[in-house]
């Protein structure tokens, strides 16, 4: 509990108090920032509902590496009680399993297959959204309950035009068609779509000029665009539609957004979104489906920036808490959490003789006060590396050599080719190697003596996606019916989402051998616009 500032009354807060999180984050945390009841993500406000729903949560890039990261840093090391990742995972009323994720393109999957694969039960192509290679439109679960009447709800820390949530709404055969699939979004109606995307929908950012906001408000919605509207109480109670785009593009990383007040003010939490989209689409008599993602872990992770990753998975973590308190009002609920995808082979590495400084170099991290997103704004190709050495140290607190300044600086020039040529995004992968960098005085080649440098120990083998099998979560109403609990295909989970809502139906599938034909490899230069189009 705390007090209410000019109230003398007393807080609760969502899971976690003001001393928690600023230990969390560091000394950068803003308390007007801090996740209460003020940001929207506290218990509380929700009614019970007539129908049964469904939530789908996605942490999207999200391997076990960086949820272990997000739960160390808050238990191990600041002695929290727990997660709520892991207190589901341990609660013997859950269900714990695995998922593969493969497309039919390779054994490492794109965001947009591996959607495509939860709304309609069939494998398609990398970058595509809900068609087979040939063109052949896929029914998504979401057109499915639709068309019998549940309410349908997006909510994305990503733009939402992006490949996760449009994939459940989309046919277009290239995800990187944004302003098609916003034009998508304004077929199909979602009853709540939040997020980020900004250019996507306005006039001035759009190829046709067309003003998607106006068109949105025409068809009767709600359209908000910065946070203090979106939590204005009218916003949960309308009988409206809503479409809140909160961002030019993605919404920016919770580190940023607890460290810089004016991105926190103008940008809701992903929690908030998520108790707005669960008021106004519980409201649905006949019940409804809500995919929420926390969709910046992926982006994260092919930037090499742990710090960031760690912070997304907190968030998300804090999302889970605001779902619990739906489910205690409305226990017919099915929730189900998983992640598309590995990312960059995400590790926390042994540091130092017997491993004995992995959990010192882990806490390293906290003191950052700025993702490298924020970061590479303030470093230009021409920066001198002295520059470089005081915008990385006044960032991270970290002092940084000459030699690894230059590194940076190498890394940002149009010719840099890395080794090896994995580590795409640049100059992130170069700051995420120099953050994770410890060196130790070695006597006859044994290490010896305490660290000369020890920073973090998160290590990635690439900026790529990665081919492991991911978590799959499950809790709540029939949870325990629906085969959940074991190794399934990431196609499974549209069965499974049928066969809660009662829903028969078969989507056509093709196999990875007919699907050959159809398999178009980009130039590097394109694939290379692809990645900085899909992280920044």
């Amino acid at each position: 509990m705390m007090e209410k500032a000019g109230t003398g009354k007393k807080e609760n807060l969502s899971g976690v108090s003001r001393r928690d999180v600023l230990k969390i984050m560091g000394a950068g945390a803003i308390y007007t920032l801090l996740p209460n009841e003020r940001r929207g993500e506290s218990s509380g406000n929700f009614s019970p509902s007539g129908g049964e729903g469904l939530i789908f949560v996605v942490g999207d890039g999200m391997p076990l590496g960086v949820i272990k990261g997000m739960h160390e840093i808050r238990t191990r090391i600041h002695g929290d009680k727990g997660t709520n990742f892991y207190s589901k995972m341990k609660d013997v009323h859950s269900n714990l399993g695995y998922m593969s994720t493969e497309s039919l393109s390779s054994i490492v999957t794109d965001s947009a297959p591996a959607s495509v694969a939860w709304s309609t039960g069939s494998k398609t192509l990398n970058r595509a959204l809900a068609s087979l290679p040939d063109g052949r439109p896929l029914k998504t679960i979401m057109e499915l309950l639709k068309e019998q009447g549940y309410a349908c709800g997006l909510a994305t820390t990503t733009r939402v035009t992006h490949a996760t949530p449009a994939a459940w709404v989309s046919h277009q055969m290239q995800r990187d068609d944004e302003d098609a699939i916003a034009l998508d979004y304004l077929k199909f109606k979602p009853d709540v779509l939040l997020g980020g995307g900004n250019r996507f929908f306005d006039p001035s950012g759009r190829k046709d000029g067309k003003d998607l906001f106006k068109a949105f408000s025409d068809e009767g919605y709600d359209v908000v665009r910065e946070r203090a509207n979106l939590l204005r109480p009218e916003i949960a109670s309308s009988p409206k539609s809503l479409l809140g785009v909160f961002s030019s593009s993605h919404m920016s990383y919770y580190l940023d957004r607890l460290n810089q007040p004016e991105l926190g003010k103008r940008q809701p939490s992903l929690p908030e979104m998520t108790k707005i989209a669960l008021q106004k689409l519980s409201s649905n008599p006949k019940g409804f489906i809500l995919q929420v993602e926390a969709g910046r872990i992926d982006h994260a992770n092919h930037s090499s920036d742990a710090w960031a990753a760690i912070l997304d998975t907190y968030e998300l973590d804090l999302t889970l808490a605001v779902i619990d308190e739906y489910l205690k009002v409305n226990p017919k609920t099915l929730v189900i959490v998983t992640s598309d995808h590995g990312n960059s082979g995400w590790g926390i590495n042994g540091t130092g003789p017997e491993y004995n400084d992995s959990t010192e170099a882990l806490k390293k991290y906290q003191p950052i006060k700025a993702s490298f997103e924020v970061i590479k704004t303030r470093l230009k190709k021409e920066t001198t590396p002295a520059e470089i050495k005081d915008i990385f140290e006044h960032f991270t607190t970290f002092r940084i050599t000459d030699g690894e300044a230059a590194m940076i600086r190498a890394a940002m020039q149009p010719d840099y080719i890395p080794f090896h040529g994995d580590y795409l995004i640049q100059p992130d992968a170069m700051m995420g190697k120099i953050l994770a960098h410890s060196l130790y005085t070695r006597r006859k080649d044994v290490m010896e003596g305490p660290a000369l440098i020890r920073r973090g120990n998160v290590g990635f083998t690439s900026t790529n996606h990665t081919g492991e099998d991911q978590i799959l979560l499950s809790y709540g109403y029939k949870a325990k019916q629906l085969g959940l609990h074991r190794h399934v295909d990431n196609t499974y989970l549209f069965s499974a989402m049928c066969e809660f809502f009662g829903i028969k139906y078969k989507n056509p599938t093709m196999t990875e051998e007919e699907a050959k034909l159809f398999i178009k490899t980009a130039s590097l230069e394109e694939w290379r616009r692809h990645m900085e189009l899909h992280v920044a």
